[in-house]
């Protein structure tokens, strides 16, 4: 389960790169836009998910983040916004590495924002973060599109592609 999650750790930051790369084609404005989004703009969302990666890291590492919302403005500034996510991915590839193999089927226990008691396995809190990722790169790459920008293509069989595999 390790190399899985390492691998999958890796495609994030190989497709959060070329997201990017796209991204810095557009205007300030257009990265800023109400589109639509959950969180209105791609930079929103972006702010969002550095939220829920800290969120998420934090319960399993024991360092202390507790947002106001998950909306919560982290980062206002492209760069480094960009920064604070690729270093947050960097800190999910230590914890998976480090991670104890024999307990991915344990439970953890945590508080949610909401103040409630909640139990996953380890292998499914770390497996919601991957697929919450992919989830908003998708909107982030339809809202590129939207705004006449060229989308790239990251799907994970691209990734794997890249890898000459």
């Amino acid at each position: 389960m390790k190399d899985f999650f390492l691998r999958n750790n890796a495609y994030h930051l190989w497709a959060t790169n070329l997201l990017y790369q796209s991204i810095e084609n557009l205007s300030d404005d257009d990265y800023k836009k109400d589109v639509g989004l959950f969180f209105k703009s791609i930079h929103g969302t972006l702010n969002h998910l550095l939220v829920v990666e800290k969120v998420w890291f934090s319960r399993l590492s024991g360092e202390v983040f507790i947002p106001t919302s998950l909306a919560e403005e982290i980062e206002s500034k492209k760069d480094k916004l960009k920064e604070q996510l690729q270093i947050h991915i960097e800190k999910w590839n230590s914890w998976i590495q480090n991670f104890d193999e024999s307990k991915w089927e344990n439970i953890f226990r945590y508080k949610t924002m909401r103040g409630f008691e909640a139990e996953l396995l380890y292998c499914d809190v770390v497996q919601h973060n991957m697929n919450h990722r992919t989830h908003h790169r998708g909107q982030i790459t339809a809202a590129i599109t939207h705004l006449g920008g060229d989308a790239p293509e990251i799907d994970y069989v691209y990734y794997l592609q890249s890898l000459g595999k």
